[in-house]
């Protein structure tokens, strides 16, 4: 089974990154893709045998913080509409749920054409620069978002709530100080 589990720590990051790793690998799992958000938590993929090994990793990692929250990735989502789905997208991504987000975002982007298409094409890419930057990769994050920001030159000035001209300057500025730099959508 595959969980996305989020927990913030009460002690420094990467002790408690090694110390999860090694109760899921306990346990005959794997935890991967530790990623960071801007605030201190720390967002992993944990591969586990069974719900009932996940409901002992969870317990067991308790005394380390917080569980922010987890979520089964083989569980399908609901059923969404586009403009739902984007509204989905947007919040997880002022979670900083970024892969999430990217995630979401593709299920749009699959049944789009024309110009919506290339549209959320960028917007998937900036949630992936974001994916990069939570991993401390920031080189990639700049470079993933420079591939974005031409996607993102539309004819609309919004898309279900995206301030899109908003958004491309954001970027730029991200661009001029070369660190790509938290927003909001």
């Amino acid at each position: 089974m595959r969980f996305l589990l989020r927990i913030v720590p009460t002690a420094e990051p990467a002790p408690t990154v090694r110390i999860l790793k090694g109760i899921t690998s306990s346990i005959g799992g794997k935890a991967v893709n530790a990623k960071r958000t801007s605030y201190g938590a720390i967002e992993v993929d944990v591969f586990v045998p069974s719900r009932a090994d996940f409901d002992l990793l969870l317990a067991a990692v308790e005394p380390l913080g917080k569980i922010e929250f987890y979520r089964d990735l083989q569980k399908p989502s609901r059923p969404m509409t586009s403009e739902e789905a984007v509204e989905e997208a947007v919040v997880l991504f002022n979670k900083e749920r970024f892969w999430e987000a990217h995630e979401v975002l593709e299920s749009v982007w699959r049944v789009s054409k024309g110009e919506e298409k290339t549209l959320l094409q960028g917007l998937i890419l900036v949630c992936a620069a974001f994916v990069h930057e939570q991993k401390g990769e920031p080189d990639v994050a700049l470079s993933v978002a420079k591939r974005a920001f031409p996607l993102l030159n539309s004819k609309l000035t919004k898309y279900h709530g995206i301030e899109l001209q908003q958004l491309r300057q954001r970027l730029e500025k991200s661009f001029s100080a070369h660190n790509l730099t938290q927003l909001r959508i």
